[in-house]
Order: structure tokens, then sequence, then C-alpha cells
């Protein structure tokens, strides 16, 4: 019987064809799915914070690659101000050049995932002060912030403010 159930698979790679799996604008995303996203990109932040509020972040490793991505980071943007970015430096006419540099590490897990940036170092992760990036992008970015102290520089501004969305919090 398991072989039977096989046959069709087989038949379309031997033909070489795609199975058409309909219009894709008929498919939803799932909530489940999404809200299994939220959950992690918050807790990938969470983790990230309180690293960085606990240990001198200049000497914070992100990445085993953490040389090569600072690297090619510096390669593609010499000029951009990691302390400060905005949605346009993100993504707007660079859009290109980041997707390069993201291409650079795809053997990187889960180098594309959505994942949440602190758009100002002197702040925490807020509604307000976070933006949805690549991965890669997000690696990039805090490693450079480390490397040049920018976090060093920015602890108790951004350790203030992560006890004062701490405490709107719980109010």
């Amino acid at each position: 019987l398991l072989f039977f159930q096989r046959v069709p698979l087989l038949s379309i790679m031997i033909a070489d064809e795609v199975p058409d799996y309909g219009d894709a604008d008929q498919y939803i995303n799932d909530p489940a799915v999404e809200q299994f996203w939220a959950i992690k990109a918050y807790m990938q932040a969470n983790v990230h914070m309180n690293l960085i509020m606990s240990v001198t972040p200049s000497g914070l490793r992100l990445n085993t690659r953490q040389d090569d991505i600072y690297a090619s980071f510096r390669k593609h943007f010499p000029t951009l101000n990691v302390e400060k970015v905005t949605e346009v430096e993100l993504k707007g006419d660079t859009k290109s050049v980041w997707r390069e540099l993201c291409e650079e590490f795809k053997d990187l897990e889960d180098y594309n995932m959505g994942t949440l940036l602190r758009q100002d170092s002197t702040k925490c992760y807020s509604q307000d002060n976070t933006i949805i990036v690549p991965k890669m992008i997000y690696l990039a970015i805090e490693i450079a912030r480390n490397i040049e102290g920018v976090n060093d520089r920015s602890k108790e501004a951004y350790t203030t403010d992560h006890k004062q969305e701490e405490a709107r919090e719980v109010s």
C-alpha cells in the first residue's frame, strides 16, 4: 500500500513536472505559525537585551563567523551609522545591497528569518524602537555595534530604558 501511495510523486519527479498547488492568493497565514514566530522573536530579543546589559558588549561574540560578517558588512556599508538605523536605510534604495550581504552568509542557520532589531542603540526593544529584519542584517548591525563600542557607550542609556519599559509593562 505504501508503494502505491508514492507512485504519483515518483511519476511527477520522473516527468520533471511541478505540481499545481493552486492560487497562492487563496492561502492564508496560519495564526499559530505567526504566534510561534512572534514568541520566538520576543524571546531572542529578550536574551539579547539581557546579554548586552550583563556583559561588556565589545567582548561579546554573537556568531562564530563574526569577523567575516563584520568585514563584509563594512565592505558593503562603510559609512552606515549603526547607532541609529532607519527603515529607509534598511529597506530603501540599499535593499539590493542588503540582499547581497545576506546571500553571502546563506549557509548560516536561519540567516533570512525575521528578527527584531533595535533601531536606536541607546534604547531597548520596544514597539517604537523595533523593526523586523532578516537575521543576517540583525547580526551585521549588532556585531558592528559591539565591535565599534556603540553598545558599550550606550549601555547606561539602554539599561535605564529597559528598566522603564519593564515597569510600564507591569503597570
